[in-house]
């Protein structure tokens, strides 16, 4: 009985321990809302992890023409200690660079291509 009871709870536990929910505000208004869900790839020298998964951002604001609301692609990130990261975000198509800090009170600012640098604000959920 008591084996059938550990099994019961185990089976409620989440799957993966090091998965890694963000969410996040981006563009030079913080115009777009921002989510992910990552799984951890690996782990590097010291204390470093490894993460990918798809990135999904939602428009705040009132779209522009010709402009969607909502915009998808993927993130690989690596993280080291409990807050310092560094990106590669590709969403529709386009490649953006970003480190900075996991904080909602911390801006960090992305290199995508011959734009100017965009601000995004990153923290886990």
């Amino acid at each position: 009985m008591r084996r059938f009871l550990l099994l019961a709870f185990a089976a409620c536990l989440p799957a993966s321990v090091d998965a890694l929910e963000l969410t996040g505000n981006y563009g030079y208004a913080g115009e777009w809302g921002l989510s992910a869900s990552l799984s951890e790839i690996g782990t590097g020298r010291g204390q470093a992890r490894y993460y990918s998964g798809p990135i999904r951002l939602k428009h705040l604001a009132i779209c522009g023409p010709g402009e969607a609301p909502e915009k998808s692609g993927e993130i690989r990130m690596s993280r080291v200690g409990r807050d310092r990261y560094a990106a590669s975000l590709t969403v529709d198509g386009e490649q953006c660079s970003v480190a900075g800090a996991l904080s909602p009170n911390e801006v960090a600012f992305a290199r995508c291509g011959e734009k100017a640098q965009v601000p995004l604000r990153l923290w886990e959920k």
